[in-house]
């Protein structure tokens, strides 16, 4: 086990990339802070502790700096540190510009753009004083292009996670904090979460598979959708040793859809 000394935070961990997350970083030894709404983390919390790993479930809102200052107290209360954050929280709000509702919009801003910035903000004091950590926000390959349609808010947001990403990275390093890397994982179409539920298009509600199979697969070179897993195994990747050289980055990790 390669992460036995670590203790793990991951917002939205009460399903999809969030809960694959949480489970790949307790069977590398890691001790997990497994946040999300009310108590959805809890039952991912519960199947790591079955599982022999250590897991604590905290009830937390991206939308909340003070429970994004809660979670990193609550990280060093348990476990002695704050060593690796997961930014998973997220929102799709689908829909054309003209028609989503100004709320709508700002709403998924505020979660995906500004939530990942709560938890890092609150993240960051901890880090620093230990003089290392890893920072890995989870953002989209929608965050590097336009998207196809009815995907704007969530296309602006990821765009910012990966914007933000860049922007600590090098300010952490010019601040003289090398031994903090930041970096964004940009997933393609994942079998998971907002990956698969119902999605607004131009022929009506459709679900995310199903968008896929029509629309996409022709485009993904793997002709395939991803797994969470995928996502969660190069996000430990990223907070291991052999991976101290790599920071400001957006690595994709969707089948080849998006290539630059």
């Amino acid at each position: 086990m390669r992460l036995n000394d670590h203790a793990v935070v991951i917002t939205g961990a009460g399903g999809g990339i969030g809960r694959a997350a949480a489970v790949a970083f307790a069977a590398d030894g890691a001790a997990v802070i497994a946040a999300d709404l009310a108590d959805k983390a809890g039952a991912v919390a519960e199947e790591i502790r079955r599982a022999g790993g250590r897991a604590v479930a905290v009830s937390a809102d991206v939308s909340h700096s003070t429970d994004m200052s809660a979670l990193a107290a609550r990280s060093v209360q348990e476990f002695g540190g704050l060593h690796v954050l997961v930014t998973c929280a997220g929102l799709g709000g689908a829909g054309l510009l003209l028609e989503q509702d100004e709320r709508e919009w700002t709403r998924v801003i505020d979660v995906n753009l500004n939530g990942t910035y709560r938890a890092i903000r609150a993240a960051l004091p901890q880090m620093m004083a230990q003089r290392r950590g890893r920072i890995i926000t989870i953002a989209s390959i929608l965050g590097k292009m336009g998207g196809y349609g009815f995907v704007s808010a969530y296309a602006a947001s990821k765009h910012g996670v990966v914007g933000l990403t860049r922007a600590i990275a090098s300010e952490l390093g010019s601040q003289g904090f090398p031994g903090i890397t930041v970096n964004a994982i940009c997933p393609g179409y994942v079998r998971a979460g907002m990956g698969v539920a119902m999605q607004a298009t131009k022929a009506g509600p459709m679900s995310g598979v199903e968008i896929f199979e029509r629309y996409y697969k022709r485009l993904v070179p793997q002709r395939r959708m991803i797994e969470a897993e995928e996502i969660a195994h190069a996000a430990v990747f990223l907070a291991l040793p052999e991976s101290a050289g790599i920071t400001g980055q957006a690595l994709n990790v969707d089948g080849g859809f998006f290539m630059s």
